[in-house]
């Protein structure tokens, strides 16, 4: 019985492997070279021209903007040389962007650094505008200059993060992916297969592998075959035309990996390094070299110090201004939760929170009064399958208003209160109730290191649609990698999670 690897190209076209325990025939898969090729180059360069045109928009928008807010469509002399200048300044914003790597197709459309290389690109450019109108003795208002750069950067954010929806659009349905033959031991080369199935926005795709420890053949993960030992790596990756080679774990010493390096060589085809050590962010990875051998440090994550002071700072600001200016909004749904049903208008629960201290969380009440009491009755009816979370995406308990608060995650808002007095935080993992907490790992008591947030990683990623298992692994991904930076972009996530309703209910 022949199996296919459901890898998925541009063409749709399959890749047929022999039968197990017989040898892989590279020639059956040599005609999807030519056409493969042209459709991965085609969605790269698409990418590459949506991102320069935006780009330069953004930057003759910007300088317009300010070129009219200075001086105004004039003719004069003053006019005219701003009008040179703004187009000076648009054209070189293009040079910095590239300078900073903000259109190498493979580092862009995940993470966030690709929005703090745009950044840094616009603080380049106005540090050389103030260099070059020095030297070169030319005046430019400083009015120009602060309009000109922080409203280019916004408009370039803001077009970047439109293109990374419509590439996330298409890499859910297969398409604007980068196909990956994986090298390692069956085990690391599985772990990799599972992560870019996870994360299908990141556009990679394990399509097959090259192992010691496994049969031609055989599938290591749903989908990636077998189809070599590790010494067959660059043959197979040219026959196959894959995009990049990974090499996962470390199942090849140092010389095969060189090898492999130098085989690579000359062909468009990228070789990356996907070590065993996971969960950890970019932040508290840093490689410096020792005479040709890159060392990989790793920080100590941070639950201490002048940071978490700061988080506090901001914690307590936040939750402040915040209750100042959704007051309106606080009084409007209290009287609507106190006239549509009976009962308390704030819902108190026990949770438990950092160091696995109790602490009592504050919700609008979204359920009728005997809400607990029916729970046992519909236990029978939970839609996670793990059985620690309870969740129905039609629960009888909960009332319309309730409802509606639910899928607009109003009904958290109360707990703005206990970030304010220090029980919680705006960003950080979800408080669980006791019996959770009595069936946790020893891993996963790592959740109760920070304090439980009002938002986090759970929320902004599937909320109740992910399961137990995930929504642990994101809790200690965040545990692992905290950082202001990071909470921040949690935050900015969550008004785009709640408008999309997804998981609430």
């Amino acid at each position: 019985m022949t199996q296919v690897a459901r890898g998925v190209d541009p063409n749709n076209v399959a890749l047929t492997i022999t039968p197990p325990h017989a040898k892989f025939d590279v020639r059956d898969v040599a005609i999807r070279e030519l056409t493969r090729s042209a459709a991965i180059g085609r969605w790269r360069n698409i990418v590459l021209a949506r991102l320069l045109v935006a780009d330069a928009l953004a930057a003759l928008a910007a300088a317009a903007i300010g070129y009219e807010v200075r001086v105004g469509f004039d003719s004069s002399q003053d006019a005219r040389s701003y009008l040179v200048t703004s187009m000076a300044i648009a054209a070189s914003w293009v040079i910095c962007l590239s300078a900073q790597g903000c259109y190498e197709v493979r580092r862009i459309t995940t993470g966030t650094r690709e929005y703090q290389r745009v950044v840094r690109a616009g603080i380049v450019l106005a540090g050389s505008v103030a260099i070059v109108c020095y030297m070169a003795d030319v005046i430019i208002g400083r009015t120009f200059v602060a309009i000109v750069i922080p409203t280019g950067i916004a408009l370039m954010l803001i077009f970047r993060l439109g293109l990374r929806r419509s590439v996330y659009r298409r890499r859910r349905k297969g398409e604007w992916s980068s196909t990956i033959l994986a090298v390692g031991t069956s085990e690391s080369v599985r772990h990799l297969a599972e992560i870019a199935h996870r994360t299908p926005f990141a556009g990679l795709q394990v399509v097959g592998a090259c192992v010691e420890d496994a049969i031609e053949g055989e599938e290591v993960a749903s989908g990636v075959p077998v189809l070599g030992d590790t010494s067959r790596a660059a043959e197979v990756a040219e026959l196959l035309d894959v995009d990049v080679v990974a090499v996962a774990g470390s199942g090849l010493g140092p010389r095969r990996i060189r090898e492999l390096g130098w085989a690579l060589e000359g062909t468009r085809r990228n070789m990356v390094m996907a070590p065993g050590l996971t969960e950890v962010a970019g932040p508290r990875v840093h490689v410096s070299p020792v005479d040709g051998l890159p060392l990989m440090w790793v920080d100590q994550p941070q639950f201490t110090g002048f940071p978490r002071i700061v988080k506090r700072a901001v914690d307590v600001v936040g939750a402040g201004v915040a209750i100042l200016l959704a007051s309106p909004v606080l009084l409007m749904i209290a009287l609507a939760v106190r006239l549509t049903s009976r009962g308390p208008v704030i819902y108190r629960s026990k949770r438990y929170g950092i160091g696995g201290r109790a602490f009592t969380v504050l919700k609008f009440r979204s359920m009728y009064r005997d809400a607990d009491v029916r729970l046992r009755e519909l236990e029978e009816h939970n839609d996670c399958s793990d059985g620690l979370l309870f969740k129905m995406r039609r629960d009888p308990r909960v009332t319309p208003v309730g409802r509606l608060l639910r899928q607009l995650s109003l009904d958290e808002l109360p707990q703005l209160i206990n970030v304010l007095f220090g029980s919680m935080s705006l960003v950080g993992p979800r408080p669980h109730f006791e019996h959770q907490v009595e069936q946790y790992h020893d891993d996963v008591r790592r959740r109760l290191l920070v304090k439980p947030g009002l938002t986090g990683l759970w929320q902004v990623s599937g909320r109740s649609d992910l399961s137990w298992d995930e929504s642990v692994r994101l809790d200690l991904y965040y545990v692992e990698n905290w950082s202001l930076g990071f909470d921040f972009a949690i935050i900015a996530r969550t008004a785009s999670a709640v408008l999309r309703r997804r998981g609430a209910y």
